[in-house]
């Protein structure tokens, strides 16, 4: 293919000006949305063609990108790379479907995809946050790790959490699969402690790899876009008495129906050998923890307006219910939605590796960079 300008921008034209001519009917937004990945890929392949590359190569290739599915109308399975069934369009039916595949989960999905072959850009895994001010009402005064007799734990801290993920296969079990490696960090910063020089309290650090299915699954009224599958080491960092980890299998299934979004993540800690000594490295650092986290977490959102609220659960299933509830409340700053504030609330166990066996009851405010959905 010629590198010159003027036959780049005829190739464009008649690349795009095909794809419109056999686009099917679609809801205004997904099809805007298809339309500007559809351009970016052929502007892409246009730049690194070599001169033996033909037009039909580009449109070919572009059309068989999994993150264009949406552009040709399909089951919306967005992770794998398959082809797609064209809808009619009779009596608005069609568009009524655009709409139900426009289901909040998928709508994330379909953004990530838009993303994953861009090596300058990161996914988000779990919600990215910065909480500058929360208030714990019993803070755990064990939590600081400082010299001398003034500890002091104050009861208004800063809360953070950063969090990705990077796929790294494609289709290993599968043409509907991906596995991913992810990564979770949360902070506790006690910013306001001047006495103790403004320490960060806690920190926990989550790696974890996963495979996930994406799936066209219903269950009564709701869809199943996908599950997955893997594994997770959780630690805090700390050696000695301060220290706190476990690793688990799990696995994951997300449900969703109109504005509505449900998780469930059941999972088995894999056992370790109970320590002789505390202070020895080796062995189980918190042999009790699953009396406190449990054995599962469901969490459920709702999407209003731009408003997102969600609700976290854990349960030990036991009459001693040692568990947790966090409500999530995420909502506008701006004209355009990207600036957005964010309202935590938790109550109970296993906020954080240090405070498994303590209860907390902590507010925050703040700001959310990435959201569930």
């Amino acid at each position: 293919m010629s590198s010159n300008k003027p036959t780049k921008l005829w190739c464009i034209s008649a690349l795009i000006t095909s794809a419109l001519a056999s686009s099917p009917s679609l809801a205004k937004s997904e099809a805007e949305e298809a339309k500007e990945d559809y351009d970016e890929c052929v502007l892409q392949r246009i730049e690194i063609a070599d001169d033996n590359t033909t037009i039909g190569d580009i449109k070919k290739y572009c059309e068989s990108r999994s993150d264009l599915a949406i552009y040709r109308p399909s089951k919306e399975l967005l992770f794998p790379e398959e082809e797609s069934k064209t809808v009619a369009d009779e009596d608005g039916e069609a568009t009524k479907d655009a709409e139900k595949g426009s289901a909040l989960l998928k709508k994330r999905l379909r953004m990530e995809y838009r993303v994953r072959d861009n090596r300058f850009a990161i996914i988000p895994h779990k919600p990215n946050y910065l909480l500058p001010v929360t208030f714990n009402h019993s803070p755990n005064e064990d939590s600081l790790e400082t010299s001398g007799d003034e500890r002091q734990v104050d009861k208004v801290e800063a809360k953070f959490q950063v969090s990705f993920k990077t796929p790294f296969w494609e289709k290993p079990f599968g043409d509907n699969s991906s596995l991913f490696f992810a990564y979770t960090g949360q902070s506790y910063w006690q910013a306001y402690n001047k006495d103790v020089s403004s320490p960060f309290r806690e920190t926990n650090h989550e790696p974890e790899i996963f495979a996930a299915w994406a799936t066209d699954w219903k269950l009564g009224g709701w869809q199943v876009p996908y599950f997955s599958l893997g594994v997770s080491h959780q630690s805090n960092g700390r050696s000695g008495l301060g220290s706190r980890s476990w690793n688990r299998i799990y696995t994951e299934f997300a449900f969703e129906q109109d504005r509505w979004v449900l998780a469930f993540k059941p999972w088995w800690r894999i056992p370790e050998e109970r320590k002789d000594d505390p202070l020895d490295p080796d062995g189980d650092d918190n042999p009790d923890i699953d009396d406190y986290m449990g054995y599962f977490e469901l969490y459920s959102a709702y999407q209003w307006d731009q408003h997102n609220f969600g609700i976290l659960l854990r349960n030990n299933l036991r009459s001693d219910n040692k568990g947790a509830f966090q409500f999530d409340w995420t909502f506008p700053l701006d004209d355009e939605g990207k600036l957005r504030g964010y309202v935590q609330y938790f109550n109970g166990y296993g906020e954080s590796l240090i405070d498994y066996d303590r209860r907390v009851n902590r507010l925050g405010v703040g700001f959310v960079l990435t959201d569930w959905l």
